[in-house]
């Protein structure tokens, strides 16, 4: 496969709302609302469900929500498939195969859809052989290693003169690929390093993960990666290619992945309008929003645009647990 940020892939700024998008097309319907025989059409047209794992199935990094692993049982029971489809690179596959047996949930390795691991395989399809440098978690950089890449090894200091920061951005290493997903020991120096690498090696490949503008942490937002890649894209002139939600690339991947011939028949729950409504929809999917998570009922109260309005809300997950009963 060819490493090739497509034509209409999307920068991070451009996955940003337009004044122009900023309409609702249609109004959206709340499951506990439909008639009974809505809701037996509702549940008949999709077959695959893609669903978020935080803040639709867990709370925080390691607490359940409450009924949310026996709807998704009550789901797999009514012969659904489910795939998980998270931007949470901080937790690696291995230690969120643990999390779901932890609650009761049976879930195998290719059933996760992961920015450490999309990355990684990307890398293999292209066949790339070479030094990496990483504005990512520690966890992250592990799968890398795991599957057999190189990464350059950083040594966290804190930069208090021009000689330190010049050592700290100018490097004769071999970087043939900047990577960026969340990192929480972000700084200003690793962010002029990945330019200066894209900038000096136009083969240099950028590639970023999760592309949330936000993220959870407690319950309240904070900054996501999203605008980071946003800094680096417009300093560089490059676009990355992003295999995190939403990216196009990762919708091109995992639609192939997985082989949907149908996508109308997929139904993509997450709480996010902006990460997770906008993927389904890039995708062709149904979308359904919990209001379990980073969205309020005061959000769906603002001028949503077509990408961001989902088909469906609910408030939680655990409200589809006996659905017909």
């Amino acid at each position: 496969m060819e490493h090739k940020v497509s034509s209409d892939e999307k920068s991070f700024a451009e996955l940003s709302p337009t004044l122009k998008e900023l309409q609702i097309s249609k109004s959206f319907k709340h499951l506990n609302e439909l008639t009974p025989k809505e809701k037996q059409d509702f549940f008949d047209s999709f077959d695959v469900i893609l669903c978020d794992c935080d803040g639709v199935i867990f709370q925080s990094l390691h607490d359940v929500l409450p009924g949310s692993t026996e709807a998704i049982d009550y789901l797999k029971r009514q012969g659904k498939e489910v795939i998980y489809v998270t931007n949470n690179s901080i937790i690696p596959i291995e230690a969120q195969l643990k999390k779901f047996q932890k609650c009761g949930l049976e879930v195998k390795k290719h059933e996760i859809v992961h920015p450490a691991q999309t990355i990684s395989d990307h890398l293999k399809s292209i066949q790339f052989d070479g030094l990496i440098y990483c504005v990512t978690s520690e966890a992250f950089k592990a799968v890398l290693r795991e599957e057999g890449f190189q990464v350059v090894e950083q040594c966290t200091t804190f930069v208090h003169s021009l000689e330190e920061l010049r050592a700290a951005i100018y490097s004769d290493d071999p970087v043939k690929a900047v990577i960026i997903d969340v990192d929480f020991n972000l700084s200003a120096s690793k962010l002029m390093r990945a330019h200066c690498h894209l900038k000096n090696n136009p083969d240099c490949l950028f590639i970023a993960g999760a592309a949330d503008t936000l993220i959870s942490l407690d319950g309240k937002d904070v900054i996501g990666p999203g605008p980071y890649i946003s800094v680096v894209e417009n300093t560089s002139k490059r676009k990355a290619l992003i295999l995190g939600k939403p990216g196009v690339a990762l919708r091109d991947i995992f639609m192939a992945k997985y082989n949907f011939k149908e996508p109308q028949r997929g139904l993509f729950i997450g709480d996010s309008l902006v990460t997770d409504v906008r993927f389904g929809k890039m995708c062709g999917f149904q979308t359904l929003l919990v209001l379990s998570g980073s969205t309020t009922r005061e959000d769906l109260q603002s001028n949503l645009q077509e990408m961001e309005t989902p088909d469906y809300v609910i408030d939680c997950l655990a409200d589809i647990n006996g659905y017909f009963s």
